[in-house]
């Protein structure tokens, strides 16, 4: 008969339970937001416009839409975004909601955000692909913004498709 003590019981239930943990984990983060398949999208007949179809092998399907989860993951994707004010202090959280209002008011077609990363309250504008989409703006709004920057940052997700 095989002894089994205390102490190496509890060790195989912990390992034995742990073990399921990321499967439970994946599922359950799996059915929370589920990525659509942006194919599927792109193939399905809208009325008045034909049909599209795209054969490819199914790795390359995959690997998009392995790519497109990943990019969920981050909340966005890789861009740039023009910053028109940053500063710290007691009123910095007034002038930075002064500064996107007026940016606001003359751009009014431009998304723009506020943020506070420690100590600075910051306001971007803008969500570019390429930092020459970034640039474009940024000559335009200079007359305004003449301190204003472009900076790497984690931009929303273009609206591709429209239905």
């Amino acid at each position: 008969m095989l002894k089994i003590s205390g102490s190496c019981l509890l060790i195989l239930i912990v390992i034995i339970f742990s073990a399921g943990l990321p499967a439970t984990a994946k599922a359950q983060a799996g059915q929370a937001q589920p990525v659509p398949d942006i194919f599927e999208k792109l193939e399905t007949v809208k009325p008045g416009q034909g049909p599209v179809v795209i054969s490819q092998d199914n790795n390359i399907r995959n690997l998009v839409n392995l790519h497109l989860s990943q990019q969920k993951k981050m909340n966005g994707i890789r861009g740039y975004r023009i910053s028109i004010y940053m500063g710290s202090g007691q009123e910095a959280n007034k002038q930075a909601d002064q500064s996107r209002a007026r940016f606001i008011s003359k751009y009014e077609e431009i998304k723009s955000y506020k943020k506070f990363e420690y100590p600075y309250f910051k306001v971007y504008v803008g969500d570019f692909r390429t930092k020459s989409e970034a640039m474009r703006l940024l000559k335009r709004i200079e007359q305004d913004y003449p301190d204003a920057f472009i900076r790497e940052d984690i931009i929303t997700f273009p609206d591709l498709l429209t239905n």
